[in-house]
């Protein structure tokens, strides 16, 4: 009676504990540039059970991962990687690698045919990014000097736009991060090797720590 007396009220205890209460994944809004999607799946794969990772765009961002330091950058950035930044063309033009003042010319609409630069004779047509795009800023500092290029540029509005454009014209040329770089198209110059940021609004609290420190430990 007395083991019966000490389970029974045992039992009592067990049944009046408070239960362990579940904490709530916050969610963290990032905002990817087209040209950093290839680490999309290493975001999702290094986001803590703490986290749900949500693509959100860069005004709503608490998280902005790219390529390249943007201008006037005031808050922390973290690196996880880098990139080469490229210049291509479709395989058939003809050109094998172009040389810095020859992609310059080119870009600037002061070469305007392949064979000025020992290619196949046909008309050239640039594709380029908007200003604000991160890895055209990047092509501007390193290539360009600040210059704009020719006003007679198409606009690609994603890094995947920019393959199929330079995929289906043979005298298309353009630029792109290496990790996004197709059998439909070839690289003729390496414009510039930038860094892959996460850039936080301030200085991060868990999960987004553990999450850029997983990054880090995933591109090496």
């Amino acid at each position: 009676m007395k083991r019966f007396f000490v389970v029974f009220i045992f039992g009592l205890l067990a049944g009046c504990s408070t239960p362990t209460p579940q904490t709530t994944p916050q969610l963290v809004n990032v905002y990817v540039s087209s040209a950093a999607y290839p680490w999309v799946n290493d975001l999702y794969n290094c986001a803590p059970t703490s986290a749900v990772i949500n693509l959100s765009d860069p005004m709503s961002a608490d998280v902005t991962m790219r390529i390249g330091v943007p201008d006037h950058l005031t808050t922390p950035s973290f690196q996880i990687s880098s990139e080469d930044i490229l210049v291509i063309v479709h395989p058939q033009n003809g050109v094998t690698s172009l040389t810095l003042d020859q992609v310059r010319s080119i870009f600037l609409g002061q070469v305007v045919n392949w064979t000025d630069v020992g290619g196949s004779d046909i008309s050239i047509q640039v594709w380029s990014f908007s200003p604000n795009e991160d890895v055209q800023g990047i092509f501007s500092q390193a290539v360009m000097n600040g210059q704009p290029v020719t006003s007679l540029a198409r606009l690609a509005v994603s890094a995947e736009s920019m393959v199929k454009a330079i995929e289906k014209n043979p005298g298309t040329v353009g630029i792109l991060p290496r990790r996004l770089m197709t059998s439909g198209v070839k690289s003729v110059f390496i414009a510039a090797k930038a860094p892959v940021l996460i850039i936080t609004k301030s200085s991060p609290e868990e999960p987004i720590t553990s999450l850029i420190g997983c990054l880090q430990q995933e591109s090496h």
